[in-house]
């Protein structure tokens, strides 16, 4: 059976939906959407045809509802008024004629009316012999011949280039305009789903992303992650992803939002909420455009609110902290990218920040900085997601955790044997309303955030004993978040601890599931 997989025409011998994917090895995320496409054949549309000349097109019209001798006659010879038989046999003010051919249209030597535009068959000296195809430049009275219902339809697009054409010049085509192939599909995460011979499939949509708009690609890069575009609102126009909303972007590329087009809005209660769209939409200095869907639109199409999209890039998200040194070597010297290690450049040393940053820099600049710790400095945390939902929000944005694999935190203040204070921004933690405070007791290794109802709002902190009175950043239990556990606190990770200091720093990131 013929299939398109993925833009690629393809020949399987499976029907059903997973087993297509699994013979082929295709790329596909689990519980993302797959797109099935089916096309209908292209159709002629008898009532409008093209004419090309060297100076540009013209549109001609037939008229609806009738079936006359001339229109008859002119879907059985329009190809052949093209080219020698096609050129301009003679102009006047009035009208410009194409022509002539041989017909067995009926002579008529009244005068008719005829309207600016019109097109009709006329007669050279009444003779069929000499057939034309007339356009009438402007409203008047003539005989050409032939009588009223010669008029086989108008001119709708292309006059100035018809009136500008000389007698010799051509009319090197004429066609009928042809509908686009009608697109019809669906989209499905169902692997029992069966497809039929020359269907498309679908299971990725690839971004082309935009050097312009480098802020807002790093923006997308960082949604997109771990590969999957969540669809979390939905209109008849666009598709949207909310999971970056609240991050600060500058403006950046401000133009037309065409279809299959990205934006990220820069400002407003929207801000950094991710926009594909489904039409074209005017500019909007809200709106960045960073990137453009070149393969498996017809996934946006079809998608609705609640739907994960697989998702790839071009190019790759380059931000490599996380990964050793040697993992890092390894990326660039693929992508043809220079590294240059700092810090501690061993090969097992964890990568925690790199320079440039953002994707779009490291391509133009063709180079990277990238700066290691030892591994040990990197400490695995536990989030938590569900109880904690908007202190955990303030803890990913002030460490970067929001768009990184590494977040960083910077010791403000500590008292040996009890707690670690952390910076954090009073601008930022503005509405950390109380939400899963301590109950009981704090264990060690919780860190939590000081709520907007105490002074020192957005104050991060660790504690590094038990304790029935005091949160972990020294408040009472009603004025601290707590937002995450360190749950390998071995004897190596509390001696690290406690040896921290003002003004060092300690990375931490998410341990796997």
């Amino acid at each position: 059976m013929k299939i398109t997989f993925n833009g690629e025409p393809q020949e399987v011998r499976s029907k059903r939906l997973g087993d297509i994917i699994e013979e082929l090895d295709g790329a596909y995320r689990q519980g993302s959407i797959i797109g099935v496409i089916s096309e209908k054949e292209r159709s002629e549309l008898k009532n409008e045809f093209s004419l090309k000349t060297a100076k540009g097109e013209a549109r001609l019209k037939i008229v609806s509802g009738k079936e006359t001798k001339a229109i008859s006659f002119f879907l059985d010879v329009y190809n052949r008024l093209c080219s020698e038989s096609g050129k301009i046999g003679w102009k006047s003010e009035a009208i410009t004629a194409i022509g002539p051919i041989k017909s067995n249209l009926s002579v008529e030597k009244s005068e008719h009316s005829y309207k600016k535009w019109d097109v009709f068959f006329g007669f050279g000296g009444f003779d069929p012999g000499m057939t034309y195809l007339m356009i009438s430049k402007r409203a008047h009275e003539a005989a050409y011949g032939t009588g009223s219902d010669a008029v086989i339809g108008r001119l709708t697009r292309g006059r100035s280039i018809i009136s500008d054409l000389d007698e010799g010049d051509e009319i090197e085509e004429i066609n009928p305009i042809v509908t686009k192939a009608e697109r019809v599909g669906f989209v499905t995460t169902d692997m029992n789903t069966e497809i039929g011979e020359g269907q498309e499939i679908f299971t990725y949509a690839k971004v082309k992303l935009l050097q312009e708009a480098p802020m807002s690609s790093e923006h997308f890069l960082s949604l997109t992650r771990d590969g999957t575009f969540n669809i979390d609102d939905y209109t008849t126009s666009y598709l949207a992803s909310e999971s970056l909303k609240g991050l600060s972007l500058p403006i950046e590329n401000i133009q037309y939002r065409s279809k299959y087009y990205l934006t990220v809005r820069n400002e407003g209660a929207e801000k950094g909420k991710v926009y594909t769209y489904k039409g074209n939409r005017l500019p909007h200095t809200s709106h960045n455009v960073f990137g453009e869907i070149i393969q498996g639109g017809d996934l946006i199409d079809y998608a609705k609110q609640g739907d994960t999209v697989y998702t790839m890039t071009e190019p790759k998200w380059m931000m490599m902290v996380g990964h050793t040194q040697k993992e890092v070597e390894a990326f660039f010297e693929r992508e043809n990218i220079e590294q240059v290690r700092e810090g501690n450049t061993d090969d097992d040393a964890v990568v925690v920040d790199q320079s440039p940053a953002l994707t779009m820099d490291i391509m133009d600049i063709g180079s990277v900085r990238t700066v290691g710790v030892k591994s040990e400095a990197v400490l695995e945390v536990e989030l938590f997601h569900k109880e904690a939902p908007r202190t955990l929000w303030y803890f990913r944005k002030v460490t970067g955790l929001i768009n990184r694999p590494i977040g960083k935190l910077n010791v403000h203040f500590s008292v040996p044997g009890m707690l670690i204070l952390f910076k954090g921004s009073s601008d930022e933690a503005g509405t950390l309303v109380p939400e899963n405070l301590p109950k009981g007791a704090v264990k060690k290794g919780i860190l939590g955030v000081t709520n907007m109802s105490r002074a020192n709002c957005g104050v991060m902190g660790i504690r590094l004993d038990d304790s029935k009175e005091y949160g972990p950043t020294g408040e009472s239990f009603d004025g601290a978040n707590m937002v995450l556990s360190f749950p390998s606190l071995t004897p190596p990770t509390m001696s690290f601890l406690s040896k921290l200091k003002e003004g060092d720093t300690i990375y931490v990131k998410e341990k796997e599931k």
